[in-house]
């Protein structure tokens, strides 16, 4: 999973919401900075860092 395509559905979740109740982005933040750290939980930042090294991958669109 791409952060792009976390970031894809939080937004549709969120349009689909605002469609109907007006709500403001303070939930749609508070979703995306969950997935974030709950994705870095299971693969740290050094992690990744070593990853995008290895494979010189660091200007990688991730798949957009």
């Amino acid at each position: 999973m791409t952060y792009y395509w976390v970031i894809e559905n939080l937004i549709k979740e969120y349009a689909r919401d605002y469609r109907n109740d007006k709500k403001d982005l303070d939930e749609f933040f508070k979703n995306l900075r969950e997935a974030v750290n709950n994705d870095l939980d299971c693969f740290s930042l050094e992690e990744r860092m070593k990853d995008y090294d290895l494979y010189n991958s660091w200007d990688d669109n991730g798949g957009s």
